[in-house]
């Protein structure tokens, strides 16, 4: 490789290696872990689309001990799919296709299970600070609202971007 090769790789591995800290940061403060934040972040990007959890240790400098245990909590959540590759006896992940819709369109799921708590709550509602409480309630009855019509719109808008 060349001298400007070299510079314009070095540059591209740089810029991943930042976009990887920014997701990574990203996913830490909504309180997922630094090291599944990166991992999700180098899948994001990363080429080929499947790393081995060998290749994702090497990129990301991480122990394989906490790669590994990333991996499985990210496939429990559904951010992470494990796959395998013909001819490789090494297990490869990736992100699932259409992963941030399904994320996405469970919500309604959360918002029913937000409701279970508020309604659980009816016979122990405390009388100092009920807005503990009051204001989960406000939150859930109006996403019990607008949620289906969001979940409308953006399948509408999904369905444009593919076609």
């Amino acid at each position: 490789m060349s001298e400007s090769a070299d510079a314009v790789a070095e540059s591209g591995d740089q810029a991943r290696r930042e976009y990887v800290a920014t997701v990574a940061a990203y996913w830490e403060r909504g309180g997922l872990t630094h090291a599944a934040g990166q991992i999700l972040g180098h899948l994001m990007v990363c080429e080929p689309a499947d790393p081995t959890q060998a290749e994702l240790v090497e990129a990301l400098e991480l122990s394989a001990g906490s790669v590994s245990t990333q991996l499985k909590q990210l496939q429990a959540i559904g951010m992470v799919e494990r796959t395998r590759v013909p001819g490789d006896r090494a297990a490869h992940y990736q992100m699932p296709r259409d992963m941030w819709t399904a994320i996405l369109m469970s919500e309604q799921e959360r918002i029913a299970g937000l409701r279970v708590l508020v309604t659980a709550s009816e016979a122990v509602r405390p009388a100092e600070r009920p807005d503990r409480i009051g204001s989960l309630d406000a939150m859930v009855r109006f996403w019990e609202q607008e949620w289906p019509g969001t979940q409308r719109r953006l399948e509408e808008f999904l369905r444009k971007e593919r076609s």
